[in-house]
C-alpha cells in the first residue's frame, strides 16, 4: 500500500519471515532473532546501520515546505498537525534505541532525513522511502508523503506509515503479518495503527539490529511502562476469562445438580407410582380371589339347601334330608 522495491535506491533487499522468540518463563525474556527468518524481504546484513556498536549517533530530520525532494517538487508544506505526528513517529524510535536519537532541524540541506509531500506516482503506495549509505554507516535518507492521500489524513495511519519508513531507514525489513506479535513493520499494514511508543517486539528487534540489549529491563522507562500496562491488561483479561470460565462451570454444575435432583425426584415418583400400581393390582387380585371364594362358598351352600314341609309350613334347611316330622318338598 505504500512502498516499492525501487524505493530502497542503493539499499539491498533482504529476505525474512517470522521471529525466533525465546521461550516464555517467569524470568525476564530477552529476545533473540534470526533476521533472515524474521524479515520477509528488505533486510540486508551487509547494508550498514546508522552507527557502529557502542557509538551514539544523532540523526537529524527536516520537514520540507518547498523545493524538491528526489527530483520531485514539494507540493505543499507540512502543517502543525503533520509536524506533531512526525515528531511522535520519530520519538517512538528514539525511545526504542539507546545508541540513536533524532533531532529536528529547520534547514534542510544538511539533514540526514528529508521529508515532504510529493506526487507519489505509484497508485497503491501512500509513502516512499529512500536511503543511501557511505561506509561504515548509513546516511542521506528521505520520506515522500503522497499528496492527496486519503489514508494519511488520519493521525494513526500517518504515524504508522512514517514509523514503518523510519524503521526501514534504520535497517528494518518487511515482516509478514502474524497473530503472534504486533509490529509497525508488518506488510500489509495491520491494525492497530500508530503504536506510540513502539511495542516490545519492534523495540527488541531494532535493538538487536543495533547490537543493544533486548531485555525489557534495559528499555526506556516509557516503553517499560507501556509493556507493564499491556501485561496488566492481559492479566486482567486472563483473570476475567478465568472468572467467566469459573462462572460458566459453576452454572453448568448447578444445572447438572438441578437435573440430577429432577431426575431423582422423577425416579422416586416413578418408584412410588410402581409401588402403588403393584399394591392396586395385589388388592384387586385379593378382592377377586375373595369374591371368587365367596361365590364358590355360596354355591356350595346353595347346593346343600333343601325345602321341607310340615303341614302347611315350609322351611329351608341346609342338610341332606329333612328333620323328623318334615317331608322334603318337591322343586
Amino acid at each position: 500500500m505504500r512502498k516499492s522495491l525501487s524505493a530502497f535506491i542503493s539499499a539491498s533487499l533482504l529476505l525474512f519471515s517470522l521471529p525466533q522468540m525465546s521461550t516464555a518463563s517467569a524470568q525476564e525474556i530477552c529476545r533473540t532473532f534470526n533476521f533472515s527468518q524474521t524479515f520477509n524481504f528488505g533486510y540486508n546484513p551487509d547494508f550498514p546501520t546508522w552507527t557502529t556498536p557502542g557509538v551514539k549517533r544523532v540523526i537529524t530530520w527536516v520537514a520540507l515546505d518547498s523545493g524538491e525532494l528526489n527530483g520531485k517538487r514539494i507540493q505543499r508544506s507540512l502543517g502543525t498537525p503533520n509536524l506533531e505526528w512526525l515528531k511522535e513517529a520519530f520519538q517512538s524510535w528514539d525511545d526504542a534505541l539507546d545508541s540513536v536519537s533524532f533531532q529536528q532541524i529547520n534547514a534542510g540541506s544538511n539533514a540526514d532525513i528529508k521529508i515532504g509531500w510529493t506526487q507519489v506516482l505509484q497508485l497503491d503506495y501512500e509513502t516512499l522511502f529512500q536511503v543511501r549509505t557511505a561506509q561504515p554507516v548509513r546516511a542521506n535518507a528521505s520520506i515522500e508523503l503522497k499528496t492527496g492521500s486519503v489514508f494519511l489524513i488520519f493521525k494513526e495511519n500517518f504515524i504508522q506509515a512514517v514509523q514503518a519508513d523510519i524503521g526501514h531507514i534504520l535497517g528494518m525489513g518487511y515482516i509478514n503479518p502474524s497473530t503472534e506479535f504486533e509490529s509497525v513493520m508488518e506488510w500489509p499494514f495491520q491494525a492497530p495503527y500508530g503504536q506510540v511508543p513502539l511495542g516490545e517486539f519492534d523495540v527488541s528487534l531494532i535493538r538487536a539490529i543495533y547490537s543493544e540489549s533486548t531485555c525489557p529491563s534495559s528499555f526506556s522507562p516509557v516503553i517499560q511502562s507501556k509493556i507493564n500496562q499491556i501485561a496488566a491488561v492481559k492479566a486482567a483479561e486472563e483473570k476475567a476469562a478465568a472468572d467467566r470460565a469459573a462462572a460458566i462451570a459453576a452454572e453448568e454444575k448447578a444445572a447438572a445438580d438441578r437435573a440430577a435432583a429432577i431426575a431423582a425426584e422423577e425416579k422416586a415418583a416413578a418408584v412410588k407410582a410402581e409401588e402403588a400400581r403393584v399394591a392396586a393390582v395385589k388388592e384387586a387380585a385379593e378382592k377377586a380371589a375373595a369374591a371368587k371364594a365367596a361365590a364358590a362358598k355360596a354355591k356350595i351352600e346353595a347346593s346343600k339347601k333343601i325345602i321341607c314341609k310340615k303341614g302347611f309350613q315350609s322351611k329351608t334347611f341346609i342338610a341332606s334330608k329333612c328333620p323328623p316330622g318334615w317331608t322334603k318338598a318337591k322343586r
